[in-house]
This record gives structure tokens, C-alpha cells and sequence, in this order.
């Protein structure tokens, strides 16, 4: 769902299936912008976003949850589920432009 909502407005979109997966991809590619689910099997999203900013400190982070609980373990920008697609695309447009 994200993916193809981020896809429309033409945004480059790689999907990790866990997040050792997008560890690998942030070390072979330039990548911009960051969304993880905060609760994930294996590497949670805190501990992908931790990883991630060690290797580019300057990685904006888009959290995603479905679960109330969780948006006070992490630091950024929290999206609960269900989301709707245009608050989606309006959260990573303001964080593609923020200084």
C-alpha cells in the first residue's frame, strides 16, 4: 500500500521485505528518506532507524504504527494506521523539503 502510494506522485520507492534487508539497501544506495513500520519481526523499526542514521546521519525517518503504544519508543515523525494516502504523501513531501 505505501509503496504505491508514494509511487503516484513519483516518488523512487525501494521495498525491503525485513529490516536487515533495508540495511543492505541503505549500505549500496543513496536513499533519501526512510519509512518503517515501528513494530517488525527480527529488526524493529527503532533499531532499523538507529542503524540506518549511523550510516547517514542526515536520513530523515517516517514511523508507521498501528499500534498507540509504540509512538513513544521512537524520536520523528509517527503516521498511525489506517493511513490515508494524502496525509502520506503531505508528511514525505514536508520531510523531502525540510531544511
Amino acid at each position: 500500500m505505501v509503496p504505491a502510494i508514494l509511487r503516484q506522485p513519483g516518488y523512487t520507492v525501494l521495498v525491503a521485505s525485513d529490516g536487515y534487508e533495508a540495511i543492505r539497501i541503505l549500505a549500496d544506495r543513496h536513499i533519501d528518506l526512510l519509512v518503517t513500520d515501528i513494530r517488525m519481526p527480527g529488526l524493529s523499526g527503532a533499531e532499523l532507524a538507529t542503524q540506518a542514521k549511523l550510516m547517514r546521519p542526515t536520513l530523515r525517518v517516517i514511523f508507521i504504527t498501528g499500534f498507540a503504544d509504540a509512538t513513544g519508543k521512537v524520536r520523528g515523525r509517527v503516521l498511525q494506521k489506517p493511513i490515508r494516502a494524502a496525509d502520506l504523501v503531505q508528511t514525505v513531501k514536508n520531510e523531502m523539503t525540510a531544511a
